[in-house]
């Protein structure tokens, strides 16, 4: 055994003794996808849970704290069993392996859209009921949705997927341009809502017919539109044109049991919080593809890039007009990677 997988071993093994007095019978490695973090699942005596191995102790501090506010709420998230005093381990509720993704591949388009809507009716919860309940000291990263938040995506965009592979974009101040828009729109939203950042179907899994909720942990204030685009934009969420729309005016109904707010901005600002959100996700495929190899990725991107174009049909700036038609036209220039 090498010296890091005892330690890791060693450390999942002291804080299931402290929850139960027992030993861990044997563990098993899951897959993480684009994170960093080392994922097991842990059986002892029967019984089992999940454990978190992550170098980033500010980034475990945040969902072990969370987590624990919304339980408190009665949302439905991992109950936390351990915490190590370095941070860097925890172990949590095994919510099996059934995510939202993988469900609905298995059930007809009414019964998708029927839990879809049911995780968006729990978005507007996390949204609205938490945003004064959490300690937002805890964020890792930053504490609200800003423009520092927005220079990181757009950078992450130009570097590993803009200057990378589509060479033939027009690079004059376009970019520049764009991003002032958009830094326009997030000072001029309401940001003082509780903003999940990375709310889709592979976040959330089906446990005994009940939604549960993960991944929270880049969690800040943020505005609404944001992560109701990350939904129904989403590469794991497979929706046509029309029931990305139906999706949203769902979402909008509910809203107006929780808030009063401006449904005419609110529809408009949302088209463009959704193209802020399909940059960021662009930029982590080609970063993940960059680093990986992944070819699954180039789909991936080849997706965003066309969703970039349904979407061009409700934006009225002329400047990203322009910005998604220059990416558009390359996009099969991209593909043939």
């Amino acid at each position: 055994m090498s010296y890091l997988k005892e330690i890791v071993l060693n450390s999942f093994q002291e804080l299931v003794f402290r929850r139960s007095g027992l030993n861990i019978d044997s563990l098993k490695m899951l897959k993480a996808d684009a994170s960093e973090r080392k994922i097991f699942r842990l059986y002892y005596g029967g019984q089992k849970c999940i454990g978190i191995f992550n170098e980033n102790p500010k980034e475990n501090l945040a969902f072990v704290k969370f987590s624990e506010s919304f339980l408190k709420l009665g949302f439905n998230v991992p109950e936390i069993y351990g915490f190590s005093d370095d941070n860097l381990f925890y172990i949590e509720e095994d919510l099996g392996d059934m995510t939202l993704k993988s469900a609905v591949s298995e059930k007809d388009s009414e019964e998708k859209i029927h839990l879809y809507k049911k995780a968006l009716n729990d978005l507007i919860r996390f949204q609205v009921l938490s945003k004064d309940k959490l300690d937002y000291s805890y964020c890792y990263q930053t504490k609200c949705f800003d423009e520092s938040v927005l220079k990181d995506d757009f950078g992450k965009f130009h570097d590993y997927l803009l200057k990378n592979y589509l060479t033939g974009f027009d690079k004059d101040n376009l970019l520049e341009k764009v991003m002032m828009f958009c830094s326009d729109l997030i000072r001029d939203s309401d940001n003082d809502f509780f903003l999940y950042r990375d709310f889709q179907p592979r976040n959330i899994m089906l446990k005994n017919s009940e939604l549960y909720y993960i991944d929270y942990q880049s969690g800040r204030k943020g505005p609404l539109q944001y992560d109701l685009a990350s939904f129904i934009y989403s590469g794991s969420a497979e929706l046509t044109r029309d029931e990305r729309f139906m999706l949203m005016i769902h979402y909008e109904e509910n809203l107006r049991n929780y808030i009063n707010y401006n449904e005419q901005k609110f529809r408009k600002d949302f088209y463009y919080f959704a193209f802020i959100r399909l940059i960021q996700v662009l930029g982590s495929y080609a970063y993940v593809y960059e680093r990986r190899k992944d070819q699954k990725m180039t789909e991936k991107i080849k997706q965003g890039l066309l969703k970039l174009e349904e979407l061009n049909n409700n934006l009225e700036n002329k400047d990203i007009n322009r910005f998604i038609n220059n990416l558009t036209s390359h996009c099969s220039e991209f593909i043939r990677i």
